[in-house]
């Protein structure tokens, strides 16, 4: 797949408009089912994916494969389900209908997560500082390793690790209540 989307960057960057089709074609399922893993809702995992090709397409010329292309549109997904999580808090987050959570499962195996209520647990991670959240996101639902999210997010390991751990805290004493 990488070597297919760095032709396909090449391509677009020469000129070539059309090659982001193909570009959103090799990572659109990708990209949705990363979505809707963090925001649970397949109408909004849809608008945020859409969300994120249009900005891949403004900022394509400025990618210089100093790190995989992958790594770099983990970076805007998470750029734009904050944004998704920060217009959710604006709105109210609390009087939202958490029944529409759908596909809610868990890559990582982490008991805490398991034994509680997926909407409820849910509820409880929008609430975390977006630097929490976007940690126990990628870590839980995407299954990502501690080093894989220090380079999506740009902090060190033990940033990671010790983000992840006062998350987990935080969601047990929200949780246990």
């Amino acid at each position: 797949m990488q070597d297919k989307t760095n032709i396909y960057i090449q391509n677009f960057k020469n000129g070539n408009k059309s090659a982001f089709d193909d570009i959103v074609n090799e990572h659109k399922n990708w990209v949705i089912s990363m979505v809707l893993s963090m925001v649970h809702n397949k109408q909004d995992a849809e608008d945020i994916s859409q969300d994120v090709f249009v900005s891949v397409y403004f900022a394509l010329d400025k990618f210089k494969k100093a790190s995989k292309f992958e790594t770099w549109l983990y970076r805007i997904i998470i750029n734009k389900v904050n944004a998704f999580y920060n217009k959710l808090k604006i709105k109210n987050i609390f009087n939202i209908e958490l029944s529409k959570i759908e596909n809610m499962k868990f890559i990582n195996d982490e008991s805490l997560f398991d034994q509680f209520d997926k909407e409820i647990l849910h509820k409880a991670v929008v609430t975390l500082s977006s630097k929490q959240r976007n940690v126990v996101l990628l870590r839980i639902y995407q299954g990502l390793s501690f080093k894989e999210i220090s380079s999506v997010l740009n902090i060190t390991v033990n940033v990671a690790k010790v983000t992840f751990h006062q998350a987990k805290n935080k969601l047990k004493k929200r949780l246990m209540l």
